[in-house]
């Protein structure tokens, strides 16, 4: 196979036993992007770690074919050298990081090779002033923008990323196209899988397109080719009686981490039966941290919260979430004695998973786990439901269903608050609240 960027022809690979993609090809110069994209479950991750060298790795995980990346053979090369040459940031970005502080992960990929380090960079990413922040304590978009900080300023010529913007604000996803068209413009390439390709429309791309692991498209950027959403918008579908019962209170809360300024300064909020709540803010505002005092996991050193009946939160990382071995064990146990295996059969087919029931839940997706972990959430009959970003890495398909499974919630009379980035979702919000500088705004 001749020099190139990235050049594979994929016979088949992924999962003995289970999900596999076949005949594969693309090629990616110096210079050029790639999106991959397709509804979930489609191959595109399985397609990303055959790429890298990634996938033999996996439990059960198989590649036949021919894989170059700048010239070599990730299959048969060290991984030393691999690491100088790309860089990666996977789905779960929280699973990329290894340094105790911000800065101590920025510069790790530098010691590795033997560079210098210079943190001041991080102020370009947004960072600056987290330099000595624990890495524990930041946000998921937090994460992923270090993970673009280490991974672009390292040099690595070749950047896979896999939803490299799913926890990241409006604001930070054009500041993010800006950074890969530099790294573009400098003789650098891309490989990215998203969800929602358009995003990368002002980079010109090549397009890949998937489905069942299968080639459905190939060639240039064409709008036409991707995987269009139902007919209709992501907004209410049904006429819910909202009551004045109110399910959850919050009051005057403040929190800080440990070293850090407050996070969330009087924060106030309620949510009744058959509400649903969105909360907004940019990356590191205080979402998450507000929905785990909402859901009694941080405790806070100021403020009162009172909640009548059950409250659960689904985490922006579902294997946070999960009790049982595969996902229909999981299941079962959301279930306890209150629902049948034909109840089980409907949600998981209105989730998308019921093929996959007996998958063991380490070895499923992110888009799976966390359809698995909302399937869940709706089977164990919470009073109020808690959701950090319910739709990252989620096609327009299931996020319709996840939409639908939300509205038939609230008709039931659940209380529902909602943290996220996604626009598909402010069409059921019954209710608006943005953090900015520590203070919650609602209309």
């Amino acid at each position: 196979m001749s020099q190139a960027a990235v050049k594979a022809k994929v016979s088949e690979a992924g999962y003995k036993g289970g999900f596999s993609i076949k005949d594969v090809s693309l090629q990616v110069g110096y210079g050029e992007a790639l999106i991959i994209t397709g509804r979930s479950g489609s191959g595109k991750s399985t397609l990303l770690k055959s790429l890298l060298g990634l996938i033999r790795l996996s439990r059960n995980g198989y590649f036949r074919g021919e894989v170059m990346v700048s010239g070599i053979n990730p299959y048969r090369e060290k991984p030393e050298k691999i690491f100088q040459i790309i860089g990666y940031i996977p789905q779960d970005p929280w699973y990329g990081v290894l340094g105790h502080t911000v800065e101590t992960e920025y510069c790790l990929s530098f010691s590795v090779l033997g560079l210098q380090c210079n943190p001041s960079r991080l102020n370009i990413y947004g960072l600056g002033r987290l330099r000595n922040h624990i890495t524990y304590g930041l946000s998921a978009g937090q994460i992923q923008r270090l993970l673009w900080a280490s991974n672009i300023d390292k040099g690595g010529k070749v950047l896979f990323m896999d939803e490299p913007g799913v926890y990241i604000d409006e604001q930070g996803k054009k500041e993010f196209i800006n950074l890969v068209k530099k790294h573009l413009e400098n003789g650098g390439s891309a490989i990215i899988v998203d969800h929602d390709p358009l995003l990368w429309a002002p980079l010109s791309p090549k397009l890949l397109v998937l489905e069942n692991g299968r080639t459905v498209y190939k060639g240039t950027f064409r709008e036409d080719k991707v995987p269009s959403p139902p007919k209709g918008s992501f907004t209410s579908k049904t006429v819910r009686n909202r009551r004045n019962d109110v399910l959850l209170i919050a009051d005057n809360i403040w929190y800080s981490y440990p070293g850090q300024k407050p996070v969330l300064k009087g924060v106030s909020i309620t949510a009744g039966k058959g509400e649903i709540i969105g909360i907004t803010g940019s990356n590191g505002a205080g979402k998450s941290t507000l929905l785990k005092i909402l859901a009694g996991i941080y405790k806070p050193p100021k403020g009162t919260v009172m909640r009548k009946g059950k409250t659960i939160l689904i985490p922006e990382n579902p294997l946070l979430y999960f009790s049982g071995a595969t996902i229909k064990e999981e299941l079962e146990l959301a279930c306890r004695r209150d629902c049948n295996e034909e109840k089980i059969m409907a949600v998981a087919e209105e989730f998308g998973i019921k093929h996959i029931l007996e998958k063991p839940l380490a070895e499923t997706s992110s888009g799976e786990r966390r359809r698995a972990a909302l399937a869940s959430a709706f089977l164990a009959g919470y009073d109020v439901l808690l959701f950090d970003e319910p739709s990252g890495g989620l096609d327009n398909y299931i996020v319709q269903n996840v939409i639908d499974s939300i509205l038939a919630a609230a008709k039931k009379g659940k209380a529902i608050v909602i943290a996220s980035h996604d626009k598909r979702l402010h069409g059921i919000y019954d209710k608006t609240c943005v953090i900015e500088g520590g203070m919650l705004k609602c209309k």
